[in-house]
């Protein structure tokens, strides 16, 4: 891996475009923040009722789009809004504003999302919250952090909670909720009970964050897409932590589940078992199974 990412270093010059990503990230936040204050006109389904787009999601996808592409046009975008597919070896994965309906309602607990692969790799994953206005990043190899306003790094590292019992957990709940049985309800019942405690908040983005930053022990979910997870996925790895699917496989960009942890292996562990033995109670009415694996 080490040689794979000397071999990348020498093609392009990954701080110069880090420091692109916090900058385009920053703007884009300003944007949303801005449309928000002057009131939302445009608020619009998507898959369904509840998989919200606003005007300021597409504004912020054109505006990322503009600013990454005008220095890096051979690159492809992957966006939320655009969705579409990356045909070179290097693209973006682009969630404008992750945490739609918080955004939208005016809960305060949002963020723009934005990662660079070279293949399967995510090469540079950028957080920036909102309306907090917290800058997170990590590099491959290099760690992760959070930028202070005055220009500081401060290392993210993630907690050590080796048990489920005294594990602070995170989660998310997928659009289909209202459809289909298998809909994370069961989940939810089995580790509201088993740990110190359990929140939906909204934001797949800012929940891998807080994995990252210790705040949490681990964040699971099911049916996530690229942007939701590149970024947050490669800084919890930097932080020490360990991402991997409902199997137990390493996440990847095609991967349909996830589960973020501290990297405790008693604990992950325990993630795992949990979901399995939670899933076993669903309906034979849900999605097909190939959807989490």
């Amino acid at each position: 891996m080490a040689d794979a990412q000397t071999t990348v270093a020498k093609e392009i010059d990954l701080t110069a475009i880090l420091a692109l990503m916090l900058d385009v990230a920053q703007q884009a936040g300003d944007l949303v923040l801005a449309m928000q204050a002057a009131g939302l006109e445009r608020i619009a389904s998507k898959s369904n009722m509840v998989d919200l787009v606003t005007e300021a999601d597409l504004a912020s996808e054109k505006l990322i789009y503009s600013e990454l592409q005008k220095r890096y046009p051979a690159f492809s975008f992957w966006g939320e809004e655009s969705n579409q597919a990356p045909n070179s070896d290097y693209f973006w994965v682009v969630d404008p504003i992750d945490g739609t309906t918080n955004f939208a309602n005016g809960v305060p607990y949002f963020a723009v999302n934005i990662a660079l692969n070279h293949g399967p790799a995510t090469l540079l994953g950028v957080t920036h919250e909102l309306p907090a206005r917290k800058l997170y990043f990590a590099q491959a190899g290099q760690g992760a952090y959070q930028r202070t306003e005055e220009g500081h790094d401060l290392p993210l590292r993630v907690n050590k909670v080796d048990n489920l019992r005294q594990a602070f957990l995170t989660t998310g709940f997928p659009y289909h909720r209202t459809e289909f049985a298998d809909n994370n309800l069961a989940e939810f019942g089995y580790f509201i009970t088993r740990t110190q405690g359990l929140r939906c908040m909204g934001s797949a983005a800012m929940d891998l964050v807080n994995v990252a930053r210790g705040a949490t022990a681990a964040y699971w979910e099911g049916w996530l897409s690229p942007w939701d997870g590149a970024p947050g996925v490669l800084m919890v790895r930097e932080a020490g932590g360990e991402v991997t699917d409902y199997l137990g496989r390493a996440w990847k960009l095609t991967s349909r589940s996830l589960i973020a942890s501290n990297g405790q292996p008693n604990l992950h562990s325990a993630v795992i078992k949990g979901i399995r033995k939670a899933r076993q109670s669903i309906d034979e009415v849900k999605l097909p199974a190939s959807e989490l694996t």
